[in-house]
């Protein structure tokens, strides 16, 4: 009895000390445990930063609002994302582990190979998560890799293709099928992603062959008669669809269309989105906090609010990506552009960490034919 009296007395104390500090939101008890041990040493702290490939200049001062308000962190608080391809962004934290220097928190991208050699390292913080048991059901579902406490898996995406119906040639076009990316007619409209850039096109490349689904010996030779354009970044590749520079990209994302409707609705019309029926590789998203990164509590709290409802909905609602949290509902404005994973073959990979030693081959084999 004594020590509950003791813990409700620390309770209201650090509720009145919250209200204190203007944040409604930590006194209404919806925080968990592990969140609210955080929220003074990250305040303390005063800034956090995530390098990761994916979140978009608006997701990312959404979310930085956002995580501010929750944990009453105030205005002063420095959010910032450092957004680079998924290549770049492992080589830049590498380096900083090699070196024990650090310029970042915390990683989010996806690269199952780089997360296990790290983690074996000692790189990683522990988290401590009250939110990580919301995404077990779904994680073995959709055969992801994850390493908890050092590394956790919540989001995915899967790279669709995307073409603009209003570009000359195009209006009747189709893709249900990887056959339909190299179909005739489509010289002059194709880009090449660029593999030898991209951890997650990379793995998509040894998934789609693992599963005997592409045989990229006879795709490749036939795509590079389609005389594409080679790039890797999903934003510069749609924008040469919307143009009409390039109207057909068998790799992008449909948020990426999103985004783009939201700034110009009348792209609604002319933009489609596909899937292939030989499958979809879904590309989990895995993160970490760095040991030794200059704002560890600030990057558990971080880690904890991308897990967290409120988190999920924001980075879904500006990617329209996936949510890995238990029997999670997309915000309606995204749901038309979101798959129903229950419906599409899914494809995924027998080791997604020893994937990353089939990259020189299929690498070498993208650079014959388009290097």
């Amino acid at each position: 009895m004594k020590f509950q009296r003791k813990t409700m007395w620390a309770g209201a104390v650090s509720a009145i000390a919250l209200l204190a500090a203007g944040s409604v939101a930590q006194a209404d008890g919806h925080l968990n445990a592990q969140e609210k041990a955080l929220i003074a040493g990250a305040k303390a702290e005063g800034a956090v930063t995530i390098i990761n490939p994916l979140f978009s200049d608006r997701t990312s001062q959404r979310m930085g609002a956002a995580f501010k308000k929750r944990y009453g962190l105030g205005d002063d608080f420095k959010f910032a994302s450092l957004r680079k391809g998924t290549g770049a962004t492992v080589a830049q934290v590498r380096q900083e582990i090699l070196a024990d220097k650090f310029t970042v928190d915390m990683i989010l991208v996806s690269a199952p190979g780089f997360f296990d050699q790290a983690a074996k390292r000692g790189a990683f913080a522990e988290l401590d998560s009250g939110y990580w048991g919301d995404f077990s059901k779904t994680m073995e579902n959709a055969g992801q890799y994850s390493n908890y406490p050092l590394v956790v898996t919540p989001l995915a995406y899967t790279f669709q293709p995307v073409w603009n119906a209003s570009c000359p040639g195009m209006e009747n076009f189709n893709v249900t099928s990887y056959k339909d990316a190299i179909a005739a007619g489509l010289s002059g409209k194709t880009i090449s992603s660029d593999i030898t850039k991209s951890f997650t096109y990379s793995n998509t490349v040894v998934a789609l062959g693992e599963a005997g689904a592409v045989d990229f010996d006879e795709f490749w030779p036939e795509l590079k008669k389609t005389d594409p354009i080679v790039e890797f970044r999903t934003e510069p590749k749609m924008q040469m669809v919307i143009s009409c520079q390039r109207p057909f990209d068998m790799w992008n994302l449909s948020g990426r269309v999103y985004q783009n409707v939201l700034k110009s609705p009348d792209l609604a019309a002319k933009l489609k989105i596909g899937s292939f029926s030989e499958g979809q590789v879904l590309l989990g998203n895995q993160m970490a906090v760095l040991k030794g990164a200059p704002h560890p509590n600030a990057g558990k709290l971080l880690a904890e609010f991308l897990m967290s409802k409120e988190g999920s909905d924001i980075f879904v609602e500006g990617e329209a990506i996936y949510s890995l949290r238990d029997g999670y509902t997309p915000p309606a404005a995204t749901a038309p552009y979101l798959l129903d994973l229950s419906t599409v073959k899914l494809i995924g990979l027998k080791d997604w960490v020893a994937a990353q030693g089939e990259f020189k081959k299929v690498r070498g084999l993208w650079q014959e034919n388009f290097r």
